[in-house]
Order: structure tokens, then C-alpha cells, then sequence
């Protein structure tokens, strides 16, 4: 028998070995350190590529969850989260000595599904991760580049997962204490006092206030303690949710910047891994920020209560507390740093990621809003609307700025020249830039991204839509019908010039007062002379297809 194939046979028979000795042991097994010391390695060969293996570790995780008393192996990992995210700690430090840490991690978060459990407990080792990822370590352990960011994606899944619900519970949290602050001032407002001293005051609206709402009322102790003592519960809710927020913005924020710079990568698996992670991380920031304002909401109506109430004690613990860093704002900021890496991620003419990419663009810009990419598209727009430039039916020649001036030692050259694409994955590829413009025109938060540059993707969207090409009719139509959204006389002009330049029939004017179509727009001498093609630029290879451009104007 092979070495290897011993050596396989040798660690299934240890593994069934611990599954063997926790069965005779018992609780005994965890309180012996047993557990502690087998649960690692049964993580670590769950990622393991023999299915032996792989099945064998599986199996003795589950016995010793059902003997643990934990229902899923899930719940038996957040048990001992505290100690696995030592261990991998340690472990990251000697990459060289421990090479199967991202597979372990990716374990414990993909396969057993617990990353929101422990999110909390994941920025040291995400602070590692993000060290690995930079240009020394990928050139350091350059097979370690994809395992890492299959964690790193793992983890922005979590914490997506958990920002998510994060605006809906502050929401709530924040009305429960406004109906609370409005029912105290109505209630000290139906009971006005005179001629007490500050100290009175603070009595009498106690009691009024605990007669008025069962949940205060205490009968048999203090009044006012008990008054104080529900609303030093209630800040102390607001600043869990303020500590909790701040760690999965913290866990997001390190997620992104792990994962930004290799959105320029000419590795086709690593970009896309880039990608997710950027996409589940700008939404999750989003969310942290809606969260931010509730909380800010729920601060202020407390302040007004202590304010009203004279808890001047608990009115400088929460000054004291509250630190409004420049962590609130941080998604336009994460986003200003992610922009570059996406046009160059475009410019790397990987067709796969670039179609992933475009998406990425749509979302992020319905996130952000389309005042913040108006610029952008301006200065940067040129490398998206080159993909509906081109025809994948004629060969462009080669233009100096596609060379590489200078190659470091790092990246690798690009090994799938232009030469060779299909034309049906440039389709899907201008498909996709034409469900971009089209989810960015629909939507009133994002059109503002495409008003600065309206021209030029009009006439270039209404001569890919009158071209009437199979593989971007649909994708064509949407995009134009979206544009319409933002200028409808635009765009039935842009059409309009190349029907009545082809069609025989011209219809009269209905009054004699209007001028005729061939006044309003003077048939061009060629193509090149349509107000698509001036807008829009050069345009490689498409044609007119007169009952496209009839259907187009029908559906206007």
C-alpha cells in the first residue's frame, strides 16, 4: 500500500479513535480537556480532500455534540468558540508551520454555519487574515491567497447576516422609548406642581409617572429608585446595541480592506471572491449606518427623559460613555477607496468578473446614491461604456493603452488575449453594462449617477436597441426604457431621427402650423451622422434593423 494512502488510513482510524473515547468517557471526556484538545483537529480535517476523511471527522463531530448535550455541531463550536479562535490565533502567526489555519477557519464558518454566533470574537484573527492578504503575504504564501478569502467571505456573510436585522430592532427599540418619554411628559403635564424645589419636582413626577405606566410602579420600594433604576436599564440596552453595532462595522470594515485590492487581480477565482466580499460588506455597512441613526434617535429621546426626570448622575455617565467617532460614517468613505479597484477590475478584460463587477457597480451605486458616482462616472465612466463601443463581430485594433507599461513581480500577465474571446461571452458581457444603466436609470436614488454622461450612454444604449442583435435585444430594451425614466424626449428623439431617415411614409404634420419631420430632423448623409452615433461616440460594426427601431418606439 502506498505511504500516502497509509498515512490516510492512519488518520481516519485516530479520528474514529476520539469518537470512540468520548463514547467511553462520557462527560468526562470534556472535563478532562479532551474536548478541547480533538476539537481542533476533527475542524481542521473537515476540509480535508479525502472523502474518508472528511465523513470520519463529520461523524465524530456529531457524537460528540449528541453526548455534550449540544443539538448541532454548531452549538458545540460556539461553546468553545473562545477556545478554537485562540488556538487559530496562535497558529496564524506560523503560517509556514500551520499552512491548514484557512481551512480550519473556513470550517468553522462555511460548513458548521456559526460565523454570526462568534462575530464578535473574530476581529483578532480577521486583523491576521488582513495582514496575509496584503502584497507581502500573498507573496509569501501565495497558495494560501483563495482559503483566506474564502473565510473572509464567510465572514462578511455574517456580518451582513447580523447588520441586516440591526435597523429593525433600534427602530423598535427607539419608538418604545419615545412612547415612554411622551408618556411621561403627558403624565407630569396633567399633574402640574407649584412652589416645590428641584428636589420636589423630582419626587412628584416620579410618583405621577409610576401611576401612570404599570411598568414602573413598585409599591412595596422606592419610587424614584425604581425610576432610576428603569432607565439606567434602558441606556444600558442602547450602548449594547451601540457595542454591538461598532464591532460589526469594525468586522465589515476589516472584511473590505482585506479584499479591495485584489479586485484587480488577473486570477479569475480571486477576484470573484473579492467581489462577494465587497458587495456583502458595502451592504452591510449600509445597514450599520441605518442602525447608527435609530440609535442616535433612541440617545436623544433618553437625554430628554434623564434631562426632564434630574438624573444628573446618570446624565454624566451617559456623556461619559457615548463617544461619537468618526466610525459612524464609514460607508462612502469604504466606498471612495473600493471605486479605483472596480474600474480596474473592468480594464482587466476578464470577462467573468467583469459581468460579477457590473453587479457590483449596480448595487453599490443604488446603495450610495447617484449623486456620489456622478463624478465618477464622468472621469472613469469611458472604461464601462467602452464595453458597448464594441462589437464582438469585428476586431479592434490594438490600441497602445491596453499594453502593460510596467509588470511587477507579483502579477502575473494576462493569458486570455482579446484575440480569443467568443462572441457570445462579449454579449454577456455588454448585457450586463446594459442591466447596469437600465437597475441605475429605473431607480430615483441612483438615475443622478448617469445624468452628467446622459448623452453619450443614451446614444450608445439606442444604437445597440436599433442594431436589433439576438443576444441584446432584451437587455437593449430595458436599458433604453430605463433612460427614458430619466429624459423621455432624449431618447424618442434619438430613435425617432432613425426612423423617419429610413421610413418612406412620412405622415403629415396634424396642423399646418408645424413644420415638417424632415425639418425638425434632416435625414443624415450616412450613418455616422444619426444623433445616437454623434452622442455616443465610434461605434464598432452595428448596423440598423428598421423593425427593431420600430418596436422600440412602440413600447415608448
Amino acid at each position: 500500500m502506498p505511504l500516502q494512502s497509509l498515512q490516510k488510513e492512519g488518520l481516519k482510524v485516530i479520528l474514529e479513535g476520539i469518537g470512540i473515547f468520548n463514547m467511553c468517557l462520557g462527560k468526562d471526556f470534556a472535563t478532562s480537556g479532551f474536548l478541547h484538545s480533538s476539537l481542533y483537529l476533527l475542524l481542521e480535517n473537515l476540509m480535508c480532500s479525502s472523502y474518508q476523511i472528511k465523513s470520519a471527522s463529520d461523524a465524530v463531530l456529531r457524537i460528540i455534540s449528541a453526548l455534550s448535550g449540544h443539538p448541532t455541531v454548531g452549538e458545540l463550536v460556539v461553546a468553545n468558540a473562545d477556545y478554537i479562535i485562540d488556538s487559530l490565533c496562535r497558529q496564524l502567526r506560523h503560517l509556514d508551520l500551520n499552512p491548514h489555519v484557512p481551512n480550519v477557519l473556513a470550517a468553522m464558518l462555511s460548513y458548521v454555519g456559526v460565523a454570526h454566533e462568534i462575530l464578535p470574537l473574530l476581529e483578532e484573527p480577521l486583523r491576521s487574515v488582513t495582514l496575509e492578504l496584503e502584497v507581502i503575504g500573498r507573496h509569501q504564501h501565495p497558495n494560501l491567497t483563495i482559503p483566506f478569502l474564502k473565510a473572509v467571505s464567510e465572514i462578511s456573510k455574517a456580518s451582513k447576516h447580523e447588520a441586516i436585522g440591526m435597523p429593525s430592532k433600534l427602530e423598535s427599540y427607539s419608538k418604545s422609548v419615545k412612547v415612554k418619554v411622551s408618556n411621561m411628559k403627558k403624565s407630569a403635564g396633567n399633574h402640574p406642581q407649584q412652589n416645590h424645589t428641584s428636589h420636589d419636582i423630582y419626587d412628584a413626577n416620579t410618583v405621577k409617572i409610576s401611576s401612570m405606566d404599570s411598568e414602573y410602579a413598585d409599591t412595596n420600594g422606592d419610587e424614584v429608585d425604581m425610576h432610576l433604576e428603569k432607565w439606567e436599564e434602558m441606556l444600558l440596552k442602547l450602548n449594547e446595541y451601540r457595542r454591538y453595532r461598532r464591532t460589526v462595522g469594525s468586522v465589515v470594515e476589516s472584511s473590505l480592506k482585506a479584499a479591495t485590492p485584489l479586485l484587480a487581480s488577473v486570477n479569475e477565482a480571486t477576484c470573484l471572491l473579492a467581489l462577494n466580499i465587497v458587495e456583502d460588506g458595502i451592504t452591510a455597512l449600509a445597514k450599520v449606518e441605518e442602525a447608527y441613526r435609530h440609535e442616535k434617535e433612541t440617545k436623544e429621546s433618553i437625554e430628554q427623559a434623564i434631562q426632564f426626570l434630574c438624573f444628573y448622575d446618570l446624565q454624566d455617565n451617559m456623556d461619559a460613555s457615548v463617544d461619537e467617532g468618526s466610525d459612524e460614517n464609514r460607508l462612502l468613505p469604504a466606498v471612495n477607496k473600493i471605486w479605483p479597484y472596480l474600474v480596474v477590475c473592468v480594464k482587466n478584460k476578464n470577462l467573468v468578473a467583469t459581468r460579477r463587477c457590473l453587479g457590483v457597480v449596480s448595487g453599490v451605486v443604488l446603495i450610495c446614491g447617484g449623486d456620489f458616482f456622478s463624478r465618477r462616472f464622468v472621469q472613469d465612466g469611458y472604461h464601462f461604456w467602452k464595453l458597448l463601443s464594441t462589437s464582438p463581430f469585428h476586431k479592434k485594433p490594438a490600441f497602445s493603452e491596453s499594453k502593460t507599461s510596467l509588470q511587477l513581480p507579483y502579477r502575473s500577465a494576462l493569458t486570455n488575449p482579446e484575440d480569443s474571446i467568443a462572441e457570445s461571452s462579449s454579449l454577456k458581457v455588454q448585457a450586463a453594462a446594459l442591466n447596469m444603466i437600465a437597475d441605475l436609470a429605473k431607480n430615483k436614488r441612483s438615475a443622478s449617477a448617469l445624468e452628467a454622461v446622459l448623452k453619450k450612454v443614451s446614444g450608445l444604449v439606442v444604437g445597440i436597441a436599433c442594431s436589433g442583435i439576438l443576444g441584446l435585444r432584451d437587455s437593449s430594451t430595458n436599458a433604453v426604457l430605463g433612460l427614458s425614466c430619466i429624459d423621455p424626449d432624449l431618447i424618442w428623439l434619438l430613435l425617432a431621427d432613425v426612423y423617419y431617415s429610413i421610413k418612406k411614409d412620412v405622415p403629415s404634420p396634424p396642423s399646418v402650423d408645424l413644420p415638417e419631420i424632415s425639418q425638425l430632423l434632416p435625414s443624415p448623409s450616412s450613418s455616422k451622422e444619426y444623433l445616437f452615433a454623434q452622442y455616443g461616440g465610434v461605434s464598432f460594426g452595428f448596423g440598423i434593423d428598421f423593425a427593431s427601431v420600430e418596436t422600440m418606439l412602440q413600447k415608448l
